[in-house]
């Protein structure tokens, strides 16, 4: 069985993450109205190199609806808010493949739909609601893996780019809720898994920063990063793999004459419980839920209230 110090260990790991997370930037500002509230690197930590395995492929499918007005940390009535809902169906492909025990690679390509609705007449009389929708490839990840610091692969050093693949032109829709950024960014991430006999624990990070600017506009930087624990020996169910996870975002203020600084700029921190169910040594299931414990915007912006995520991975062992 696990020690008890073990377990203090992995406690005192994930309490001193959101607490460091909370209080370590005072200044982060970010995206308008969520549009990069959960574009995270990797599949949940589900895509993390192991041990054995040659790679992973992952479908997963992603649920946000942001209809909840914020100002700072306090709640709004959808009164004072001018944007009313956006709406987001995120399909991420997500590839991690290693080439040896020292280099690999992963891609992420996302298919989105994105609803938008929106008061045109806000603040000068009656409601006038105007509903856009926008759906197409967004914007392509690709990371090259360093994972030879140790022959199980349990650490890795990652570094790549965000292409310009998605639309940024779509009618109805400001530059800050389109579903390409227009940008180039470049990635610089790690990661971190370890077992301690039927737990396990996994940790990434990854930090964004656009290279160019795009028609008048560049997305602000962005620092992502996870932790989470699962248990692997729930004898009662076989194959079911219970874990829970810690998901924080930053992301600092848009810059460029088409952009909105005063009104863009967000830290979240979400807990994501989830289960895992291997239906055999290749093929597994997952979902997750994630519920906000922390939610801090500038200016005015739609927050969600809670996100589904849920796919089917291949192991390629």
């Amino acid at each position: 069985m696990i020690k008890r110090n073990q377990l203090y260990s992995i406690l005192l790991f994930l309490v001193s993450f959101s607490y460091l997370y909370l209080v370590s930037i005072h200044h982060a500002y970010a995206c308008a109205c969520g549009c990069g509230m959960f574009d995270q690197g990797l599949p949940s930590g589900l895509g993390l190199p192991s041990g054995g395995s040659k790679g992973v492929f992952n479908l997963q499918e992603t649920f946000l609806d942001q209809n909840k007005p914020m100002s700072g940390t306090s709640s709004l009535p959808i009164s004072q808010s001018q944007d009313k809902e956006i709406k987001t169906q995120f399909t991420n492909m997500n590839v991690q493949y290693n080439f040896n025990h020292e280099w690999g690679m992963m891609a992420m390509i996302p298919y989105w739909h994105r609803t938008f609705s929106s008061d045109t007449n806000f603040g000068l009389g009656s409601p006038v609601i105007q509903n856009s929708q926008t759906r197409g490839l967004g914007d392509i990840r690709v990371m090259g893996m360093y994972t030879g610091f140790s022959d199980d692969l349990s650490s890795g050093l990652l570094v790549g780019l965000k292409l310009p693949t998605g639309n940024f032109n779509a009618v109805g829709f400001d530059r800050d809720t389109q579903i390409g950024s227009g940008t180039t960014d470049a990635l610089l991430g790690g990661y971190k898994v370890g077992q301690l006999k039927y737990w396990g624990w996994y940790t990434q990070g990854i930090y964004r920063r656009a290279l160019d600017v795009r028609n008048g506009y560049r997305p602000g930087d962005s620092l992502q990063l996870l932790t989470g624990v699962h248990y692997d020996n729930l004898r009662a169910i076989p194959g079911l793999i219970p874990f829970i996870q810690l998901n924080g975002t930053i992301r600092y203020a848009d810059t460029g004459i088409n952009s909105n600084p005063y009104y863009t700029g967000l830290r979240t921190l979400y807990i994501a419980p989830g289960v895992m169910y291997n239906l055999n040594r290749h093929w597994q299931l997952n979902t997750l839920f994630y519920i906000p414990v922390y939610q801090e915007v500038s200016g005015i912006q739609l927050v969600p209230q809670q996100i589904l995520s849920m796919g089917v991975s291949y192991n390629f062992n």
